[in-house]
């Protein structure tokens, strides 16, 4: 079986080793095949650059395979195999014998992977996106390699191992954990961007965690400090993260802040630039039995003077989901004026939002039932507004409300098949705003719908 992490014990990323004869394989992974519906990311019926409905499938079988070495030793890895391919993508086209022309796709009875003009494969056909050493000594855990990047919620470092997933935090890093009673102690260092070897462009950072993980209670502290200073850029940041988490029996609670400073010059003579953005939530769900509730409330922090060389917005982790929507998916998006394989024939020059709650003051209670033990229904409601409205916006600070309906049902081990339903109304964040270019009128409510279908190990 694979080493699993408890709830508590998930944010240092730590797994216990169990007995295992030499070079055994262990799997843990997914696939996911997901559809998704949307009419329309627009939000709106009279732009004139605005979309029609648009709706996809796509592929990905995620596999994370440990190979146990000995009791001691082991090496992990994540490849994703055809991410993100589309269903019918890359369609096999027939050419005529005689003519040498090809065929309309109608005549074509194959998909094949998709490949470079050169001929060569992509980064679709498979991605080794993580591979690290674990080794277990008398005195703790020493982990090294491209590893999963995550702590306490995900709010600001998210693996995104879960099948709603898209993004997920890796970094190449040397860590070692090491425990006293119910204590994790863990200090590392990580590299980013490196260029020439004997040229020192990197940028560079240090690690350390503290976490108290009990049966019903955790809490710690994560801090990342990091630095580059080659050439024009000499620049430094910290990272602080508070993290905690609570199991009542019937109900669960559970809070993260976390802030982000720091400051220096970059290139392109952008000098005495200044971070100091905060963002933090607080959720708490009440389960009896069949019926459970739950509420989360969070914050990020926004910039009033966008211009000037202090950066105040704050912005959670893109796995940290919790809509179908809004800052789930850009929007408005519009038509692409030259539509291309590149761009999907769309375009996001006026997104208002993107991937991540940033710069918002959110609210979103919930209420499920549970009809028997493979099948369950949620509702939520999620309504968000901007933290800091810009100086120079002449929009409303509203972002709107959301409402999400799930059905999950598991009826046998293995299998989950999961679906979603949304109406977007949007606020005056949007319905006030006009592009110089592609103009405005993005006042109309949207209806979207996820279909996903994990098959997981």
């Amino acid at each position: 079986m694979p080493r699993k992490l408890t709830a508590l014990s998930l944010p240092l990323f730590l797994a216990s080793t169990g007995t295992a004869s030499a070079a055994e394989v262990v799997w843990d992974g997914h696939y996911r095949a997901r559809g998704e519906m949307f009419n329309t990311l627009s939000l709106s019926d009279t732009n004139p650059n605005a979309e029609d409905p648009a709706w996809h499938m796509d592929h990905r079988l995620r596999l994370r395979p440990g190979f146990l070495l000995s009791d001691q030793v082991a090496i992990y890895t994540q490849l994703d195999f055809l991410p993100y391919v589309k269903w019918g993508q890359t369609p096999s086209i027939v050419t005529d014998p005689l003519t040498g022309e090809d065929q309309p796709v109608v005549f074509s009875d194959a998909v094949t992977v998709p490949t470079t003009t050169e001929g060569g494969v992509t980064a679709q056909n498979l991605a080794v996106t993580r591979l690290w050493g674990e080794v277990q000594t008398r005195y703790g855990m020493l982990r090294f390699g491209r590893v999963p990047n995550h702590w306490g919620s995900g709010m600001v470092f998210n693996a995104g191992n879960r099948d709603i997933d898209e993004f997920g935090d890796t970094v190449d890093r040397v860590q070692f954990t090491g425990k006293i009673k119910k204590i994790f102690l863990m200090g590392g260092v990580e590299n980013r961007s490196e260029g020439f070897s004997a040229v020192k462009d990197d940028y560079r950072g240090v690690v350390a965690s503290v976490l108290y993980s009990g049966e019903k209670v955790g809490l710690g502290t994560f801090q990342t400090y990091r630095w580059q200073n080659t050439g024009d850029t000499r620049f430094t940041t910290w990272i602080g993260d508070i993290w905690g988490q609570a199991d009542l029996g019937i109900a669960t609670a559970e809070i993260e802040f976390a802030a982000t400073v720091g400051g220096g010059d970059l290139a392109d003579g952008v000098n005495d630039l200044r971070i100091s953005a905060f963002g933090g939530h607080l959720g708490a769900t009440l389960d009896p039995g069949r019926i459970r509730a739950g509420l989360m409330a969070g914050f990020a922090t926004g910039d009033a003077d966008p211009n000037d060389t202090t950066v105040k917005t704050f912005t959670y982790d893109p796995d940290f989901n919790v809509s179908l929507f809004l800052f789930e998916e850009p929007m408005p998006t519009l038509t692409a004026s030259v539509p291309n394989s590149a761009n999907d024939g769309r375009t996001t020059e006026a997104a208002r939002t993107g991937y991540g709650i940033s710069n918002a003051l959110f609210l979103r209670p919930s209420v499920g039932w549970r009809f028997n033990e493979g099948l369950t229904a949620d509702v939520a409601w999620f309504a968000a507004r901007q933290a800091k409205q810009s100086e120079l916006e002449t929009a409303g600070p509203g972002y709107g409300s959301e409402v999400d309906a799930t059905v999950t049902w598991e009826p046998i081990p293995h299998f989950r098949l999961q679906g979603t339903g949304a109406l977007f109304m949007p606020g005056a964040y949007f319905r006030d705003y006009e592009d110089a270019d592609l103009e405005g009128g993005f006042d109309q409510p949207a209806i979207g719908g996820r279909l996903i279908t994990t098959l997981e190990f």
